[in-house]
């Protein structure tokens, strides 16, 4: 599961370490240290038309195009790699290769083992951009504003992860994203196998704040590191 991700880097670096072209509008876009469900999350895509990567936000909390309202009745935050050729949400998406890259810096998890829950912070190593495997619709009807959302796809833990959670989102290296927007040539088989376990050794985590728990704060605070009983730590 993710439920909770931060983006705070500036566009302009965003747009260099993501190879947006230099025409490539950019969304109005400030920084958010504690993104949840039913938020805008900064999304990189392949646009249909013009075949180059563009940036956009886009509610986070996928609606299916079928849905009679712009919401879902269940959650669709986050799409599990293993069903999104079963689920009839994820079906759509996937066949038209609405594959995006979700851009944060990292996302937030809680070790449930104590009493107290305990939130961390979870990145890329050695201050990498965490980008993420994402799928993004588009729903309209008349009468209503045109909504454009997308989804987290999740994977199986890696071992950095499993002690606090049984899922984990898909994180893509670099040399993945032109296979995953359709810039390269790629089986289904293929895409799929990149929807594995990140590296845990390519991955940090530190303590934070609980003030992270409601998303109504905000703040570069949230990712700071904090220190915490030893018990609590693992």
């Amino acid at each position: 599961m993710c439920g909770r991700v931060h983006l705070s880097t500036d566009y302009s670096e965003i747009k260099i370490a993501l190879k947006l072209g230099e025409d490539a509008p950019a969304p109005n876009f400030e920084p958010d240290w504690n993104v949840g469900p039913t938020k805008d999350q900064l999304v990189v895509y392949l646009h249909p038309e013009t075949r180059q990567r563009v940036s956009e936000k886009m509610r986070w909390g996928l609606i299916p195009r079928w849905a009679t309202e712009p919401k879902s009745d269940y959650p669709t935050h986050n799409a599990m790699a293993e069903t999104l050729l079963e689920k009839p949400t994820w079906r759509g998406p996937w066949r038209d290769g609405r594959r995006c890259l979700i851009v944060t810096d990292g996302f937030y998890e809680w070790d449930r083992r104590k009493k107290r829950k305990q939130p961390y912070a979870i990145a890329r190593a050695k201050n990498q951009m965490t980008i993420m495997a994402g799928l993004w619709d588009v729903w309209q009807r008349p009468g209503f504003e045109t909504v454009k959302s997308c989804t987290i796809i999740t994977s199986s833990p890696n071992a950095l992860i499993e002690p606090l959670h049984d899922r984990m989102p898909v994180l893509l290296a670099e040399k993945d994203w032109p296979k995953w927007l359709g810039e390269e040539l790629a089986t289904e088989a293929e895409l799929l196998a990149l929807l594995r376990p990140y590296p845990a050794d390519d991955m940090q985590l530190w303590p934070v704040s609980t003030r992270v728990g409601k998303v109504q704060n905000n703040g570069p605070d949230l990712t700071m590191p904090i220190e915490i009983d030893d018990e609590l730590m693992f």
